[in-house]
């Protein structure tokens, strides 16, 4: 009769340790404390590039119905920074502010004005027909938790709105 030979091999258990999982838990939790940080600035660029179009579209807004003579007047947009309370702009139509205004929009709570600076407002004016401003005009908006991110807005003497 064959014999037959049965081995019994131990067969060991192996897992990780308390420390392994500390040290993987733990890198972890700072990537995604990194990435949530990040992600955080990447929204307050994107509002700050956001109010800076916005600004824009109002000011050409102000500017074609200056052209096209809506409501037989000049039309423009104030700009006011005070020293307490929100900063907001405003699309008027009128030869000055405060003229009859159309829209108000306030600032995001991170985003403040530059120029104009505190304790004080810009106007600009663009005139019927031609829409040419009625002084070359320059608004600079930045972060509050980053002041070196910052936009400007440049509204030239010949008309011309860059950002």
């Amino acid at each position: 009769m064959n014999k037959i030979n049965i081995k019994f091999e131990k067969i060991s258990k192996r897992g990780f340790t308390i420390f392994e999982l500390l040290i993987t838990v733990s890198v972890a939790v700072i990537i995604g404390t990194i990435g949530l940080i990040s992600f955080s600035n990447v929204r307050f660029y994107q509002d700050l590039k956001l109010t800076t179009q916005e600004m824009a579209v109002v000011l050409r807004n102000a500017q074609d119905r200056a052209i096209s003579q809506e409501s037989g007047s000049s039309w423009g947009v104030y700009f006011q920074n005070p020293s307490s309370g929100d900063s907001f702009y405003e699309l008027f139509s009128g030869a000055s502010y405060p003229g009859t205004a159309v829209s108000r929009n306030f600032l995001r709570s991170r985003i403040k004005f530059e120029n104009p600076p505190i304790n004080s407002s810009l106007t600009v004016i663009f005139s019927p027909i031609s829409g040419l401003p009625n002084s070359p005009a320059t608004i600079k908006i930045f972060l509050s938790s980053d002041s070196s991110a910052s936009s400007t807005i440049i509204v030239g003497g010949n008309g011309k709105i860059e950002y």
